[in-house]
């Protein structure tokens, strides 16, 4: 078994296949029996008294993987069956080899999928596009209805592999998925995410080579050690570690400000200052006195606070009122070198069609891109690759896509996935803990793309590490505030 290091688009995983296969020359053969040889130890660790096993295939190379486990079941003495759903007179190359070899040894093939010990997906591979015909709809839900372990060759059946949209409603969901040579990164971000249980990776011995080229994205790791940011100089001072702003706290919202620079102190910011209502003052104050809090009223003049912070960030509980708008103008025309923009900010930008500087650091969820991108929030979530791409290029700057499977892109390439997934992190405040730390980050490491992904490992890590402080439901964002202690 293989870390996974980088993850590939599906065209990107078909160019890894060609590199290993032309350039290398390794048999495309010799590939599809070691994907199937892994899928079949596999399912022998995980369920070593197996006595029976079905395979649902297809009519592509997915198929062919399949037909290598299901002779490798049968040669075992496991009583194995395949479901053939895909026509037969459409396999070639590989696929049709395996499909040969199956006949040959006499293995069953049957037109339905009958009960065994574990089930195994080879319908779809990572070329699925589109809609789905009857025949795939109807074995996909068979699967489903299956009781009993179902174990995924490289992607299960209904998703799609470059951006973790769903091609039909019910995909197949795995209690295991098999990934070879290049993981797929839509089973990292989006509704993917649920359907690809437990992951198993191999590289199929190819050489290192193959992964070289300039293409595939970064996985964050979920770790506070990993390209964190500096250590502090012992005969430094505050002013050496970065002066944050944050702006907002509208009316009943100054708990985000609140959230967001207890974040930047937590993170290792110098100083912070909030610039927020009046009323937020007393309380802020009250909960952290390391922060300097500033009140305003609409029209007060804060272009001095700007002039002095390395960075703002500008948003969290910021609204949408003439106040709110009043700021944002404000901090546009007289904004730090290094910003970052969250929540209200982000949907007045887009209401005003202000623009920003290149430098500028975005942290939308799924509701606010769909907003900047003019479509729905389900749209987002079908292709977030897409949009996180889309959003930072009309903008031209630096864009954290946060969500199940958070995404980071600049001037419209995908930068890095983090490959931190917990639903216990969806609660009210946890995108503004996200600004404070991204904005005590970015004063440290000056570039908005390193910054950005500190941030994301960070925020990754403090969760981890709040969730097995917090279990089930009683995680709160001040809770990922006290779990930043790095």
């Amino acid at each position: 078994m293989s870390l996974i290091s980088n993850v590939y688009t599906a065209d990107e995983c078909r160019e890894l296949d060609r590199l290993a296969i032309e350039k290398h020359d390794i048999p495309g053969l010799t590939l599809m029996q070691r994907a199937g040889a892994f899928v079949f130890t596999t399912i022998q660790d995980r369920w070593p008294d197996i006595r029976s096993l079905s395979v649902v295939a297809g009519s592509g190379n997915n198929a062919g993987d399949g037909y290598v486990v299901a002779l490798l079941a049968h040669q075992a003495g496991i009583a194995t069956e395949v479901y053939q759903v895909g026509e037969t007179n459409r396999l070639r190359g590989d696929a049709l080899l395996a499909w040969q070899k199956l006949n040959e040894h006499e293995v069953p093939v049957v037109d339905e999928l009958n009960e065994a010990d574990v089930v195994v997906d080879a319908v779809l591979g990572t070329g699925a596009r589109g809609t789905l015909s009857p025949d795939y709809e109807n074995a996909i839900a068979h699967i489903n209805n299956f009781n009993g372990p179902v174990v995924v060759i490289d992607v299960p059946s209904g998703v799609d592999a470059s951006s973790g949209g769903l091609l039909t409603e019910n995909p197949v969901t795995a209690d295991i998925t098999c990934m070879f040579i290049g993981a797929k990164l839509g089973l990292f971000t989006g509704p993917g995410l649920r359907h690809r249980g437990d992951l198993v990776f191999t590289d199929l011995g190819v050489p290192p080579e193959i992964y070289q080229d300039s293409f595939g994205v970064p996985l964050l790791e979920t770790t506070n050690k990993h390209r964190v940011i500096p250590p502090r100089d012992p005969f430094a001072h505050k002013y050496h570690f970065g002066h944050v702003l944050v702006v907002g706290g509208d009316h009943g919202m100054g708990g985000a400000v609140i959230l967001a620079a207890e974040a930047a102190l937590r993170t290792g910011a110098g100083l912070v200052t909030v610039i927020t209502r009046t009323e937020n003052v007393p309380s802020l104050l009250a909960r952290r006195p390391e922060v300097m809090a500033v009140g305003i009223v609409e029209s007060t003049d804060i272009s001095s606070y700007l002039a002095r912070a390395d960075v703002l960030a500008i948003g969290p509980g910021l609204g949408q009122s003439s106040w709110g708008e009043f700021l944002l103008k404000s901090a546009l025309t007289h904004q730090p070198a290094h910003s970052i923009l969250d929540a209200d900010a982000l949907r007045i930008l887009k209401s005003r069609d202000w623009r920003v500087p290149e430098s500028c650091i975005f942290t939308p969820h799924s509701g606010e891109a769909a907003f900047l991108c003019g479509t729905s929030t389900a749209d987002v979530q079908s292709n977030r690759p897409s949009f996180v791409k889309t959003i930072s290029h009309e903008y031209g700057c630096t864009v954290i896509l946060k969500g199940p499977g958070t995404l980071i892109a600049s001037q419209g390439q995908l930068c890095s996935v983090s490959q931190f997934v917990d639903g216990a992190l969806a609660t009210a405040g946890s995108g503004d803990v996200l600004t404070g730390i991204t904005a005590a980050a970015y004063a440290r490491c000056k570039n908005p793309i390193e910054a950005a992904e500190v941030a994301v490992s960070l925020h990754g890590a403090a969760g981890a590490r709040a969730i097995r402080e917090n279990p089930g439901r009683s995680l709160i964002a001040s809770d990922l505030v006290d779990a930043l202690r790095i």
